[in-house]
């Protein structure tokens, strides 16, 4: 098992990576206990990542790394944003639980979350990625 340190500087790495990869670098990278995400990003530049992130799986340390830094590039869950993410993580959507027929189930019973300035964050929970759908759908009552 890695240690606090241990996990926090390889998260840190990792968004050195990325950040280079995606040309988007963050002011601050924090790595704390989070209880309700996966990680979150600022409009003044500010990546927070849950601590054990780093205990999960390579691909989705990447999407999680990945879909904050092209916040910094592009505040929406648009068109170009779904493409960049594409374009560095070809297989985002296997993560993007949220996208799967349980997300309008879950989102009925789910309590609202409030969301950054941004207005992303990459919840926690069993469609954890509930983030990556549009804000109206979210907050819609299921049809």
């Amino acid at each position: 098992m890695q240690t606090r340190d241990n996990r926090r500087e390889h998260l840190h790495q990792r968004v050195q990576y990325w950040s280079q990869r995606v040309k988007a670098e963050a002011r601050v990278i924090r790595v704390q206990r989070m209880t309700r995400k996966w990680g979150s990003c600022s409009t003044a530049g500010t990546i927070t990542l849950a601590e054990d992130l780093a205990e999960q799986e390579p691909g989705f340390q990447d999407f999680v790394i990945v879909h904050e830094l092209l916040h910094l590039r592009v505040p929406t869950h648009g068109r170009l944003f779904k493409a960049l993410m594409t374009a560095h993580v070809p297989a985002w959507r296997q993560y993007d639980i949220g996208r799967r027929s349980k997300r309008r189930a879950a989102a009925s019973s789910r309590a609202r979350v409030a969301t950054n300035p941004i207005g992303c964050h990459l919840s926690r929970g069993t469609d954890y990625h509930e983030a990556l759908a549009p804000s109206a759908a979210r907050y819609s009552e299921p049809s």
